[in-house]
């Protein structure tokens, strides 16, 4: 499981099934299950994604290792594609802001063990 932040104001368009038709855009055959929405798509044997907040979302992702290269290759894309629209950050945009938050989050569990 993933957290992926939202570009701010971008949330918005995720509310009130925007997350979903951009799921559908992408992916086939989106289901519903609660609140988590279902697709997949060549190596992706299963995504599922859903809103945390205006800010957050939380997927994962089960993929088939057996797929061919081409396969593979034309899934990864569509996963970025999918990912840029829902979150409104690159993959270069989105590898800074985890590294960036985890380092905070080192810096933090430091914090907290050094005052324990």
């Amino acid at each position: 499981m993933r957290s992926y932040e939202v570009k701010r104001g971008h949330g918005k368009t995720l509310e009130k099934g925007g997350l979903r038709k951009r799921l559908a855009k992408v992916f086939d055959g989106v289901s519903d299950k609660g609140d988590w929405h279902v697709a997949s798509y060549g190596a992706l044997q299963q995504v599922t994604v859903r809103m945390v907040s205006k800010s957050e979302i939380e997927l994962d992702s089960q993929l088939d290792t057996t797929a061919s290269l081409e396969v593979a290759t034309d899934t990864h894309k569509r996963f970025n594609k999918f990912l840029e629209a829902v979150t409104g950050f690159t993959a270069k945009q989105r590898n800074t802001r985890a590294k960036a938050k985890a380092k905070a989050d080192a810096k933090a569990a430091a914090a907290k063990e050094s005052g324990d």
